[in-house]
């Protein structure tokens, strides 16, 4: 008991500190699921809705730089539904403009986070000399984190760019490492929404076991890679 007091305590602490992050670091636990979850029942329930409509290459390059990066950039659609979207509307056609989107959607959340923060890292930290420290140590290495950070499927891309933001990491290191991260599971969501006969089909993402174990392999690697990250001697302060 003691110890949730204490950490409700230190909740309440940083919401009075700096109450635009807390509110920003619940948005987008929240907004993304509710997001999918208003989304998914519009399409169940009106499953032939994209079959009458025609897409021209213009209109798909507009929809991803202007909507399709909104959605992601402020947190109101996770990565992985518009990937599976993505792939059963418009096919391969749509992969470029699909990592170009959460390209731009990083530099947006990225930029709001750096916008709201105001030292909570060091807030966060301060009961924690040793972490604090551990993280000044590894700036230099930081795109390792960044790369394994984006790797993970269970981190959300828009908790992780107000993670990014907090570290103060590099906007340059963030959008470069987070393309590579990402794109291992936005490929796999976006294949699965290729495969799927039928929107329901692609949303479940039925795939014999394998996207699981893709999914469960994708998770070893990024716990692996955040342990090395914060585990591994710093040879040049050694």
């Amino acid at each position: 008991m003691g110890k949730r007091q204490s950490l409700l305590r230190r909740i309440r602490t940083f919401y009075a500190i700096n109450p635009k992050m807390a509110w920003a670091v619940g948005w987008v636990m929240v907004f993304p699921s509710l997001g999918s979850l208003l989304t998914l029942n519009f399409l169940y329930t009106n499953s032939g809705f994209f079959q009458d409509i025609k897409f021209l290459m213009w209109d798909v390059t507009v929809l991803y730089v202007v909507l399709v990066t909104t959605l992601m950039g402020l947190a109101l659609l996770p990565t992985t539904l518009l990937s599976i979207l993505s792939g059963f509307i418009f096919g391969w056609v749509s992969f470029p403009f699909l990592v170009l989107g959460y390209t731009l959607a990083t530099v947006i959340g990225f930029q709001v986070g750096r916008k709201l923060d105001s030292g909570s890292l060091d807030f966060l930290l301060s009961r924690y000399p040793k972490a604090a420290k551990l993280i000044e140590e590894k700036k230099d290495d930081i795109s390792q984190l960044i790369f394994f950070v984006r790797l993970s499927p269970v981190i959300p891309f828009a908790l992780s760019n107000l993670l990014f933001a907090m570290l103060q990491a590099g906007l340059a290191k963030v959008l470069w490492m987070g393309l590579w991260g990402m794109l291992p599971r936005t490929s796999m969501a976006f294949i699965t929404g290729i495969l799927g006969e039928s929107l329901v089909e692609a949303l479940e993402g039925d795939s014999g076991g394998y996207q699981i174990l893709f999914i469960a392999v994708l998770l070893l690697i990024s716990v692996w890679g955040i342990y090395r990250f914060f585990t591994k001697r710093n040879t040049r302060l050694s």
